[in-house]
């Protein structure tokens, strides 16, 4: 008889000099698409609370919820005011990743609220194709770019596109939440080259942003000049 202990991913032989040469399986071996399959097929009553779907996610709780609300504005879906309504979820998990929480955490308004199921099934299987697409492109590599220092910094990066996602700037929403999404990808398959691209189209939406918000203010300005001139 012997023990068996569990040590770096391996599970060690207690007996001197000997090891067995088992493998075990990361925590985050299941890719997203599947993980998103596996909590849709679990749920079958005909609406999802915000915090059943958080428990169900475990650890991959903030990659998972961050591309969750960010990928409505990715797909065709006509919801007026999407991108406030889904903002204000993404703002709040953007500042406890920056701040160093381990879990999402949600206050109890916000975590009983619900959706459709099927809505969540519509927009997710819409983006299932292209997202097991990309997960092919991704692998931990980088990963000083996700360390806790990195994470924070992804936190604040996500803090700000999130804020700029929940504004009424027309033409401006897809660039941030595209960011958002690769952030959230980067994060759950620890791939520092994803986080890179994430930061270059966070900077292109921000000067997406900028410039349309720039127009806006430059029309409002002729258009008072022609009235009132």
């Amino acid at each position: 008889m012997f023990l068996a202990k569990e040590k770096r991913g391996e599970i060690m032989d207690d007996r001197p000099g000997r090891s067995l040469p088992v493998t075990l399986a990361p925590p985050n071996s299941r890719r997203t698409s599947q993980v998103l399959r596996d909590f849709l097929a679990s749920h079958e009553g005909p609406r999802i609370s915000l915090g059943a779907l958080r428990d169900a996610l475990g650890d991959r709780g903030f990659g998972v919820l961050l591309f969750i609300f960010a990928l409505p504005n990715l797909v065709p879906v006509n919801i007026p005011l999407l991108s406030a309504v889904l903002g204000l979820p993404l703002v709040l998990l953007a500042a406890q990743l920056s701040y160093g929480r381990h879990k999402p955490w949600f206050p109890d308004w916000l975590e009983a609220q619900s959706f459709p199921r099927l809505g969540l099934a519509a927009v997710v299987g819409k983006a299932l194709p292209y997202l097991e697409r990309v997960e092919r492109l991704l692998r931990p590599r980088l990963t000083v770019l996700l360390s806790w220092t990195g994470e924070r910094l992804i936190g604040i990066a996500i803090l700000i596109l999130a804020v700029v996602l929940t504004l009424p700037i027309p033409f401006a929403n897809a660039l941030p939440a595209c960011a958002i999404a690769i952030f959230a990808l980067a994060i759950l398959e620890k791939d520092g080259l994803a986080v890179l691209v994430g930061l270059a189209i966070g900077a292109a939406s921000l000067v997406v942003a900028a410039t349309v918000v720039i127009g806006l203010v430059k029309a409002l300005f002729f258009f008072v000049e022609r009235v009132f001139a």
